[in-house]
């Protein structure tokens, strides 16, 4: 549910200079498939279910040569089995998955040379005191002790295999990015995102929350206000910022799961990072206008620029 607090009496006043825009259906903008995002080059990538999709540009093509040389020097003739050795040496064994995953596992009593190494321990900045009493802390969802010996590409990649099962997102965002979006989004805390459907364009609107981002149907929330039901929260995670450099995000979706779907949301998620971190300066110049100038923002413009890489 959406808390109530002074924002949305303000929002209420934004969204009403839209009243006869944000009803309609947009033609010509039902050919932007979520899958068109792939070029966006984000600063971090967002894992979807059981399939990754990297929005990544194409490297392997490029460096074809060297990565069959690579193989070859690893006992192995293609590329593919070349990923699939590298994968199979960062996965955890069984027991420290379980360990790290469970945290009312046993903790493994560290071993002399991890002394030796003198280790430092994990500063964690606290999310959970910023989260609602209901939302799982991360020690509560990993055991972070068992993580101070990896590096944050593991930690990363631990992250997303425990999720990709799950009917959720995952992400493992830089500190830097991260703090970049709390920075853009304390002075604009609110926005809209459109997301292409078969017959048109359904819009949503984005609340940040502390250390979690809300998003609901734009005329859910306009029916009911406070009480929209939420279709996703982002939730992240800063245990790890300052130790690791990394913030640990999860999506989850409607407890219902009817109301959107995996692939949805990421679409979602993604155009939020557009917006507030990697989009440049135009669209974070209309961000900015929903926020402080909405008598100056356009739909028509939040859609052309939604398509724009």
């Amino acid at each position: 549910m959406f808390r109530s607090n002074n924002i949305f009496g303000r929002s209420k006043r934004l969204l009403g200079y839209a009243d006869t825009k944000f009803s309609k259906t947009v033609r010509g903008a039902s050919h932007v498939s979520p899958l068109t995002m792939g070029r966006l080059h984000p600063l971090w990538t967002t894992q979807l279910g059981n399939k990754r999709m990297s929005y990544v540009p194409n490297y392997e093509e490029k460096y074809r040569s060297k990565l069959l040389e690579k193989a070859k020097a690893e006992g192995v003739s293609t590329i593919e089995e070349l990923k699939h050795k590298v994968n199979q040496e960062r996965q955890p064994s069984s027991a420290e998955k379980e360990q790290i995953e469970n945290p009312t596992a046993t903790a493994a009593p560290k071993s002399s040379k991890t002394k030796e190494m003198g280790k430092k321990p994990l500063r964690r900045t606290g999310s959970e005191s910023n989260l609602p009493p209901n939302v799982k802390t991360l020690d509560q969802i990993m055991r972070l002790e068992l993580l101070e010996s990896r590096t944050t590409e593991e930690i990363g990649h631990i992250w997303n295999q425990y999720h990709a099962t799950k009917d959720t997102i995952s992400a493992a965002i830089p500190q830097e990015a991260y703090q970049k979006l709390r920075e853009v989004a304390r002075k604009n805390p609110l926005f809209v995102l459109p997301l292409p459907r078969d017959q048109g364009v359904e819009f949503f609107f984005l609340q940040f929350d502390h250390h979690q981002v809300h998003f609901t149907s734009l005329i859910e929330y306009k029916t009911n206000t406070v009480n929209a039901r939420p279709y996703l929260t982002l939730t992240h995670y800063t245990d790890l910022m300052e130790s690791k450099n990394v913030v640990l995000m999860r999506g989850e979706l409607d407890s219902e799961g009817n109301l959107i779907d995996a692939q949805n949301a990421q679409y979602l998620a993604l155009q939020m990072q557009q917006f507030y971190v990697t989009g440049g300066p135009e669209k974070r110049a209309l961000l900015e206008k929903f926020n402080q100038k909405p008598e100056l923002f356009s739909y028509e413009e939040l859609i052309d620029l939604a398509q724009k890489l």
